[in-house]
């Protein structure tokens, strides 16, 4: 029974973060830096070997990160981080149209002297234009509203 218990807990360990507890954590993150660090700490345990719409999640964290850090070489080193693995993820699966979501979210409120910003237009296409195929209903409500408050220049969404 013991032996038993211990399995299942490792097994809990290692699992995965379920994807929809990430997706609402990385929109409730555009509510603020408390907010930013919850979904963080969410991704801590997301190693490079997971799967890639998680991996891009944590690469938004680390972008969160270098958002609401002081010193400016952190704020780049995050900076840094954050986009290696958001590019990773896509790099890993190019037809993951919330990984697209994501990079595009993050790229258009980046800076634009930090060059990273060469994606915006293809990913929106791709994530506008594959939307009324997505089988996933949550996803697609969030992407739809995200869309919409942008349309309404409401720039609070990540």
């Amino acid at each position: 029974m013991k032996g038993m218990m211990a399995t299942i807990l490792i097994l809990f360990i290692q699992s995965e973060v379920p994807v929809k507890v990430v997706r609402d954590a990385y929109f409730e993150s555009a509510k603020g830096t408390v907010e930013a660090k919850k979904f963080a700490k969410l991704l801590d345990s997301v190693k490079e070997d997971a799967a890639p719409v998680l991996l891009c999640y944590k690469g938004a964290a680390e972008m969160l990160k270098a958002k609401n850090t002081v010193s400016p070489i952190s704020k780049y080193s995050f900076f840094k981080r954050g986009k290696a693995l958001i590019e990773a993820a896509i790099s890993r699966d190019t037809s993951c149209l919330e990984s697209h979501f994501i990079r595009f979210s993050i790229q258009r409120k980046l800076p634009g002297f930090l060059g990273y910003n060469r994606n915006i237009m293809q990913d929106s296409m791709m994530v506008v234009k594959g939307l009324p195929e997505l089988n996933d209903e949550d996803l697609k409500f969030k992407i739809a509203g995200y869309f919409s408050r942008l349309k309404a220049g409401n720039n609070k969404s990540n």
